[in-house]
């Protein structure tokens, strides 16, 4: 499988425009935390309109230390409470004290993700440079075949999709699939990324649900936006979130409704239900 150039996010930031001139349809996002927000999200994330599981991908944009990393703990900690959901959620950094804060299993193979319903998969090693990578791509890919199955209902869930996209060739095609295809599996994909550029152009155009945090450089505050909608309505909303208490816009694609939230509330750990898939037993 090959990605093809045009499939990927240039690296160089968009133009810089002139108009600053907002829509005039547009309206400044409601402030709400996500003690108020969330439960909202919850019941509404991966359902149509008609209250159908309808599986909606979500991308969350942030610097380090923006916030991100809670904010994706807490949408799945909150998803598993509410519905069961089954999730994976595959990180890769060396060490990460909030998503211990789950309180899932943490594995690092097929076999152990087949007993747990939710869990983290966080293949460790203490390879240095290109065989850690060869260790990561090898134990991942592993993992994303397995995963692609019918009927899988399943959240899969990448704590840095840009490192998994650039591990290979093959893993980055792996991770377009999921993007492009994987709804019709039953799959969820959620995934957390630095910054908007070089990543694949999957991750925003098959998104339905996007969290952004202000970016740290200046420069990269218009393709941010641009997540969002556009430059001339999102770049005063996110030059105006508070960095200090963590603050995001989060927006529904379909519906279109939008809000400036914060997490709010601390993340607890939960042990997960023993309930394994039927289709994860085969």
């Amino acid at each position: 499988m090959t990605v093809q150039p045009a499939d990927i996010e240039p690296p160089n930031s968009r133009a810089t425009t002139g108009n600053w001139q907002r829509s005039r349809d547009f309206t400044f996002p409601e402030r709400r935390p996500w003690s108020e927000l969330g439960p909202d999200f919850t019941a509404s994330w991966g359902r149509d309109e008609h209250g159908r599981e309808d599986p909606e991908h979500v991308e969350i944009v942030g610097p380090t230390g923006s916030g991100k990393t809670y904010l994706m703990c807490t949408m799945l900690q909150d998803r598993m409470k509410a519905r069961k959901t089954g999730t994976v959620l595959i990180c890769t950094k060396p060490a990460d004290r909030t998503i211990h804060k789950l309180g899932w299993p943490v594995v690092d193979s097929w076999d152990e993700v087949r007993q747990e319903p939710n869990c983290v998969f966080w293949p460790h090693t203490r390879r240095m440079g290109t065989t850690r990578r060869q260790y990561h791509e090898a134990k991942i890919n592993d993992l994303l075949h397995h995963l692609w199955k019918p009927d899988a209902n399943t959240i899969i869930a990448f704590d840095e999709v840009g490192y998994v996209e650039s591990l290979s060739q093959e893993s980055r095609a792996l991770v377009q699939q999921y993007w492009r295809e994987g709804r019709s599996l039953g799959i969820t994909v959620a995934a957390m990324k630095q910054r908007p550029q070089g990543a694949l152009r999957d991750m925003h155009s098959e998104t339905y649900w996007a969290a952004v945090f202000p970016p740290k450089d200046r420069s990269d505050t218009e393709r941010f936006a641009e997540l969002l909608g556009a430059k001339r309505d999102w770049v005063p909303v996110l030059d105006d979130l508070s960095q200090e208490r963590r603050e995001f816009v989060i927006r529904h694609a379909r519906s279109r409704e939008a809000y400036i939230s914060w997490v709010d509330m601390p993340l607890t750990p939960v042990k997960t239900p023993k309930r394994t898939p039927k289709w994860w037993r085969g």
